[in-house]
């Protein structure tokens, strides 16, 4: 059980360039708790669009905590955005992703009784329009199918912030720190509850949604350092007809 502060939850927004979908996301989080009494929310802009940062200007008084200069990317600014909280339990969302207004109101109201030993998943649905290989929505899921997919995505995982302190996403990894995340704390024995619902409609264009080979040498150095024995050994075999399969632009399942 935790009782960190007053408001239990934080939700961390990196953003760049995209000023209309952080509207989205901010009116979105503002609809479920327009007093500002539960949400904790940090926006983290890099500082490369003066009409972003002009705008949080003038909204100051509706978020905790923002920060409008250069960074080292996307995990960067998440690292920082996760340090400013004081909330129990930490959420990330991109600039465009949409909360489910009657999940996150549940959750509220539940949050405060959570084990904070344990994640909390939930399900998350993908916005149009689809990349090729992307499938329209993503289940609850914490088993070992981490092993072999990134079945566990940063928009449906509700942190305990104990679990985020220090750099939690490592900078080494530009477009999966979130799944090295993941892999790390599954092999390591940490648990979750998993949540049918789905907590956000999450917007196009993330990072890991391109399917290049950086992407899957990416995910093997990751696994090079977390995998142990065989399941390690048959990675490069697997990763190669993952490749394959998603360049093949088929349906996929999560």
């Amino acid at each position: 059980m935790t009782s960190h502060g007053s408001k239990p939850l934080g939700v961390v927004i990196p953003v760049k360039n995209n000023l209309s979908g952080l509207r989205e996301t901010l009116e979105a989080l503002w609809m479920i708790d327009p007093e500002g009494q539960q949400i904790e929310i940090a926006v983290i802009d890099a500082g490369t669009c003066t009409e972003t940062g002009g705008w949080l200007l003038e909204h100051m008084d509706r978020i905790d905590h923002i920060r409008s200069a250069a960074d080292n990317g996307l995990y960067d600014a998440m690292n920082y955005g996760a340090s400013s909280l004081s909330s129990a339990w930490v959420w990330f969302l991109g600039a465009g992703d949409l909360a489910h207004s009657s999940t996150i109101s549940d959750l509220l109201n539940a949050c405060n009784e959570w084990d904070d030993t344990k994640l909390h998943v939930y399900s998350v649905d993908m916005l149009l329009p689809l990349e090729s290989g992307v499938p329209s929505a993503y289940p609850a899921r914490w088993d070992n199918s981490i092993t072999w997919r990134n079945t566990t995505h940063h928009q449906g995982v509700f942190y305990p912030r104990a679990l985020l302190q220090g750099q939690a996403f490592s900078l080494e990894y530009p477009v999966l720190a979130d799944y090295a995340l993941h892999l790390k704390l599954f092999h390591s024995g940490c648990q979750a509850h998993l949540h049918e619902e789905s907590s956000a409609s999450v917007s196009s264009g993330g990072v890991s949604r391109s399917f290049q080979s950086s992407l899957y040498l990416e995910e093997w150095k990751i696994k090079k350092r977390i995998l142990k024995g065989p399941v390690q050994w048959i990675q490069p075999v697997w990763l190669l007809l993952k490749f394959l399969f998603k360049k093949t632009g088929l349906p996929q399942r999560a």
